[in-house]
């Protein structure tokens, strides 16, 4: 689906297989005055793009790059909790930026391997290409750099590279709270992040929960479960502290451990994403929208590190 000038296309691919079938044997359409004519297609999948080119503009190498995409998110099965069932969860991964260019150049137009039927019944993988000339269009990969003087113009699909993280066995697990990295704060030792944050629950209003957070396990998991066994405990005000406590948790470990904070600052701005399909707060959840706050104060983060 492309949302171009407020209008919504979308682009799928149907099975190869889809026919045109006879009339109907109803007589006439009441809108055409023709015999009633149906097509079924099975329709296989929707790949959503956002882009301010007209979906008439998009040539064969762009769309081929965007299913390309699509289908690189290879799938797995993976369990956080052995007593959880298996969850059919994406590899993480990093977004590559896609521009489109219009070429202004006298020859264009000339090149008809750049042409494509845009029909929805085209194939993601083996588009049709017509022999009628069209304006050209150049689809690259781009590293975001604009194009002066007599540059053909640019018209970007904005599309922020996007890291993301949460699984142990891919990159970046370093960003998460449970990764294997010690935090020393006032004075003592915190096995992890986690440990760290969860404490903040009770420092100042129960220290004995917040000690015992500290030292319960080595284990992240396990201070995360003690915290929610203590929940009725929790100081009143979290709600309102629970973004900065974080901040706070995240400032320790960065600047405690030189491999982390070169590993964040090597991400240049894009965009961080807690992979989480558990948590729509600190992650985004199962459905995908969730608010992302840590891949946000890792971002936060990120910038203040620069700027010391």
């Amino acid at each position: 689906m492309m949302s171009v000038n407020n209008r919504t296309i979308i682009i799928t691919s149907p099975s190869t297989s889809t026919k045109a079938l006879p009339a109907f044997p109803v007589g006439a359409s009441p809108t055409t005055g023709r015999p009633v004519q149906y097509r079924i297609e099975e329709r296989k999948r929707t790949v959503y793009v956002t882009s301010d080119v007209a979906p008439s503009e998009w040539d064969a190498d762009s769309l081929d790059t965007i299913f390309t995409l699509a289908e690189g998110a290879q799938s797995e099965h993976t369990e956080d909790n052995d007593d959880d069932p298996p969850i059919r969860r994406a590899r993480s991964l990093v977004d590559t930026q896609i521009t489109i260019v219009e070429d202004d150049s006298p020859n264009a137009g000339h090149d008809s391997s750049r042409d494509v039927n845009l029909s929805p019944r085209s194939s993601p993988n083996r588009l049709r290409r017509p022999a009628n000339k069209s304006p050209g269009l150049q689809m690259t990969k781009s590293s975001g750099a604009i194009p002066t003087g007599n540059s053909p113009r640019r018209s970007p699909i904005e599309t922020r590279r996007k890291i993301l993280f949460y699984h142990k066995t891919d990159p970046y697990y370093g960003f998460t709270n449970f990764s294997d990295h010690p935090v020393m704060y006032k004075g003592k030792r915190y096995p992890t992040s986690e440990h760290l944050f969860q404490s903040f629950k009770f420092h100042g209003h129960r220290p004995n929960l917040a000690e015992h957070i500290r030292t319960c396990s080595e284990r992240p998991s396990v201070a995360f479960s003690e915290a929610r066994r203590f929940q009725p405990e929790v100081r009143p005000d979290w709600k309102q502290l629970n973004v900065p406590m974080m901040e706070e948790a995240l400032w320790h470990k960065f600047t405690q451990h030189a491999d982390l904070q070169a590993e964040l600052l090597g991400t240049g701005d894009a965009e961080l994403i807690e992979d989480s399909d558990k948590d729509a707060f600190w992650g985004v959840g199962v459905d995908r929208r969730g608010r992302n706050e840590l891949g946000k104060a890792l971002e936060r983060l990120r910038t203040k590190l620069r700027e010391c």
